[in-house]
């Protein structure tokens, strides 16, 4: 389309940098905040021209989409340099940082109908999570469609582990539509709170879908949605479910600090125990083993174990609405190894292996490479390999975002001289990053 501008350029705008020289400036200093590595590595002329004009194919390389995402936070690079689309930018200037979210700024979530399956999916998983905070600050539905709705939800939350996520993507989004539907209608006090927890949920799974499929930037967004239903139905757990959820993100992106600064608000706030507290307190173990500090790691291991144990009855279930004491078991394992305690490591992979439903489709897989890893550091380079190689080819496995970041990680382990090195490359060569397109929102409609 002729004179198409990006997302970009409108946000640009707004700040008075489209020119080259302008926002050049304002890169550098963004860059240099994300270390020496990015320094001077603004786009020439000519890209930054594509960037503002949706001449751009395939995106950037990886530091260019790392400082756009800082420049612009809650967007994704890919977001960003998409076709502009107006009802995607709230009043005033950019997207705020999400501390600066507040209950006021409302925005809606999705916009999914009956035919969107064909036109409009796309759409609505762009605009889902700004529609949705607008639909549940806009009848009545009957008992048996909110029961329904009820254990849709539960179901896709099991089943999202044992199936390619992507492939529940469209069954999600429509049952969204039934949701935002009825939200749309103000039901009674009852019944608003009910949909409201189903839309935490559906958020939810949205986001685990987009992680396992690498789209960061949007899973992060549907997470902040998922938390800001489960406000909105008063229901604590399912909030802190959502912020578990969204630690995932900077855990996979090697961000350890961020990662304590994502969990670490709302573990000082002595939060009673239960499966979800178990879990922020696990992510927060990981990010501390990460950072070498062992005592920490300790402290937060155990919280993470108290909590468990002292979780209600009939809280700890399969799925991700919840936190099994194999997941404890497998994130004791990356944390011990981290630390260099190989023995520790292998001998918690052990405990979560032997606890875990095999067929689930990720996390078995990097439970397997926890193992291998402490195998690796301990020498045993072919049999750290067959695990490690097990973990890619079982039929079970889904070689999701995190999959391959950790098969890749284990590759780090190994000699590259080594045979055992240039066998784990051709592995590797044929590992890729999910390939779950989610095509730009249009620039126009009809």
């Amino acid at each position: 389309m002729p004179n198409q501008r990006s997302l970009l350029k409108e946000l640009l705008a707004k700040r008075h940098l489209t020119s080259r020289a302008a926002f050049a400036g304002e890169y550098d200093k963004v860059a240099r905040g994300l270390g020496k590595n990015f320094i001077g590595s603004a786009p020439s002329a000519e890209q930054f021209k594509r960037w503002l004009t949706c001449k751009v194919k395939t995106l950037p390389r990886a530091d260019h989409c790392r400082v756009l995402e800082k420049m612009f936070p809650g967007y994704s690079a890919e977001e960003l340099l998409s076709p502009y689309d107006p009802i995607e930018i709230p009043a005033g200037d950019d997207r705020p940082h999400v501390q600066e979210e507040t209950t006021t700024n409302r925005r809606a979530v999705f916009r999914i109908g009956a035919g969107a399956v064909a036109a409009g999916l796309v759409e609505s998983v762009w605009t889902g999570p700004d529609l949705l905070e607008k639909v549940l600050d806009s009848g009545s539905v009957g008992e048996g469609r909110l029961l329904h709705l009820e254990q849709e939800a539960r179901r896709l939350g099991q089943k999202v582990v044992k199936v390619p996520p992507a492939s529940l993507l469209q069954e999600t989004m429509l049952n969204l539509a039934g949701v935002q539907d009825l939200l749309g209608q103000r039901q009674p006090a009852d019944a608003q709170q009910r949909l409201a927890r189903v839309g935490a949920q559906l958020a939810t799974v949205v986001g685990e879908i987009l992680f396992n499929s690498n789209h960061f930037g949007l899973a992060r967004r549907w997470y902040r949605a998922a938390n800001r239903a489960a406000q909105e139905a008063g229901d604590r757990y399912l909030g802190d479910i959502a912020l578990a959820g969204g630690a995932y993100l900077p855990t996979y992106d090697g961000e350890p600090r961020e990662v304590l600064a994502h969990v670490l608000p709302r573990l000082e706030q002595g939060p009673s125990p239960s499966p979800a507290v178990a879990w922020l307190w696990g992510f927060a173990a990981k990010a501390y083993a990460a950072l070498g500090d062992r005592a920490a790691f300790e402290r937060a291991i155990e919280a993470s174990r108290t909590a468990l144990e002292r979780s209600s009855p009939g809280t700890v279930l399969p799925g991700i609405f919840s936190f099994l004491p194999e997941k404890l078991s497998f994130y004791e394992a990356r944390g011990r190894g981290d630390l260099g305690d190989a023995d520790g490591a292998a001998a918690a992979a052990s405990r979560a292996l032997a606890d875990y439903d095999l067929t689930d489709t990720t996390e078995p897989a990097l439970v397997r490479f926890e193992h291998a890893s402490a195998l690796a550091k301990s020498g045993e380079l072919r049999e750290a390999y067959r695990i490690a190689f097990g973990a890619v080819s079982d039929e079970h496995t889904f070689h999701s975002a995190s999959v391959v970041t950790r098969a890749r990680e284990f590759g780090n382990l190994l000699d590259p001289r080594s045979q055992t090195g240039r066998d784990w490359r051709e592995v590797l060569a044929n590992l890729q990053l999910p390939d779950v397109s989610i095509p730009a929102l249009p620039s126009s409609r009809t």
